[in-house]
């Protein structure tokens, strides 16, 4: 049956706001806007203060590591760690999950993160995951997520801090069992732009792969027409090791593998110089931005360079907040901030960043936009609370005001995902039973274990 959406205001970047629109989908693809409601068989929604929207693309994700850090990797004082956060807890801490949670806690944790996503407006995300959270791909379909699985790639696959406080790469050359992973994943899991799941490569960074299996993943992805999402210019000691290594910083390494042109997403690029951030834009590669992720250690993602630089920008959660509402606010009140403009960060160009640029990141021109002929994965967004009114501009008022558990409505491929604020396939309160049990048991046996440094734990216990 088609379905009918008539929202008070619906936007996407290529055809602006409108007013009182009617949308109908017709398979999985946007079969018409309409200025008047027609007399046919459809399911209908509609929605006196709805803003609808082309679905949010979250195009940088850990979601496993958002349970699994929630709480752990906040209000860390200076010192408490020994090292960066990167080396000496999140690492470690995901290293030592294999060991601890069986597949099925670990699609259970997953399954409540994805759950979040949909539930506040994402229809899409990339996520990077490591072998052992394989369950991310059937729990995301059974949802209704459109995904990216770009999982990890490794030469040294072990990290472990030096003496000095610097991170070493150790253990057996993993190069090949990390390459031979995805090319099996691909074959047995990519459904290519008529399914929900997606497979591409993850290269952790240049710092932790090899020059000859980042060249090989380039040689690969090209022939497979495969996406290649990689961390890149993230800290200080990954350009560092980089230089060490291979006398040449992190963007120019990975454009000397092949790796800077369409179809790479560079994780983060936070220490990436302004001439770096135009090579980036000039190779056509993306640039996916994760502004809560490193605020939640101090640090302030350069967003206003970003956006003056013209380079293609995607906004990320990082497994951290998930909620890509609060993510683009984030990045709006950075950008403002950073270049003492009021006007920079506008809720239209951060919105067009989270849809249409990074569909096109994604080399989904058929995503992110409200048009015939477009793939009908929308949200719609309830604007009737009282924090929203009165409703003077309403794409300002749900980045200046709102919230992502104000998404009323999320269709993904034309099927009705979340409706009246419900999950239509599936228990979301069971979902979150389940996933809260796993990551408490992990908690606990990794604290027993050590892999918690003390302060964290000691903190934890005095809470």
């Amino acid at each position: 049956m088609a379905l009918l959406l008539s929202p008070r205001w619906s936007w996407c970047a290529e055809t602006g706001l409108r007013e009182r629109p009617h949308i109908l989908v017709e398979g999985d693809r946007i079969a018409a806007i309409l200025a008047e409601p027609p007399s046919m068989d459809a399911e209908r929604i509609a929605l006196e203060d709805g803003l609808l929207l082309p679905g949010l693309i979250n195009l940088h994700n850990h979601a496993f590591s958002a349970p699994l850090f929630r709480g752990l990797a906040d209000d860390i004082a200076p010192g408490a760690l020994p090292g960066h956060i990167l080396f000496s807890l999140l690492m470690p801490l995901g290293d030592l999950v294999a060991e601890i949670m069986d597949p099925e806690e670990i699609g259970d944790a997953v399954e409540m993160a994805l759950l979040e996503c949909l539930m506040t407006g994402t229809t899409a995300m990339l996520d990077i995951w490591r072998p052992q959270q394989r369950a991310f791909i059937p729990r995301a379909r059974a949802l209704g997520l459109r995904t990216w699985s770009c999982p990890y790639l490794f030469t040294r696959p072990n990290l472990a801090m030096g003496a000095d406080g610097r991170p070493e790469w150790r253990g057996e050359d993993a190069s090949e069992a990390s390459f031979d992973f995805v090319m099996r994943l691909f074959a047995e899991a990519h459904e290519g732009p008529d399914g929900l799941a997606s497979v591409g490569f993850g290269p952790h960074g240049p710092d932790s792969n090899s020059p000859e299996l980042l060249r090989r993943v380039d040689r690969a992805a090209r022939e497979m027409g495969a996406l290649v999402s990689i961390h890149c210019a993230q800290n200080p000691l990954e350009i560092a090791a980089v230089e060490a290594a291979h006398g040449r910083r992190s963007v120019a390494h990975l454009a000397e593998c092949g790796l800077l042109r369409p179809g790479v997403i560079l994780g983060h690029c936070m220490f990436a110089t302004d001439e770096e951030i135009a090579q980036v834009r000039d190779a056509g590669a993306a640039i996916a931005s994760c502004p809560l992720g490193f605020a939640r250690s101090g640090r302030a993602v350069p967003l206003a360079r970003f956006l003056a630089s013209g380079v293609r920008l995607g906004i990320g959660t990082d497994g951290v907040t998930l909620d890509m509402v609060d993510e683009l606010r984030a990045a709006a009140v950075l950008a403002r901030t950073q270049s003492g403009d009021p006007s920079q960060g506008a809720a239209e160009r951060l919105l067009a960043a989270a849809t249409r640029d990074s569909a096109d990141a994604l080399g989904r021109p058929d995503l992110g936009r409200l048009t015939p002929g477009s793939r009908a994965d929308l949200v719609m967004f309830d604007l009737s609370a009282p924090r929203y009114q009165p409703v003077w501009n309403p794409l300002r008022a749900l980045l200046t005001n709102g919230a992502g558990r104000d998404a009323h409505t999320v269709v993904t491929a034309g099927r009705l995902r979340v409706a009246h604020r419900t999950l239509l396939r599936g228990d979301a309160a069971a979902i979150t039973r389940r996933g809260a049990a796993a990551i408490a048991r992990v908690w606990a046996e990794a604290e027993r274990r050590g892999a918690i440094p003390a302060a964290i734990a000691a903190r934890r216990a005095a809470a």
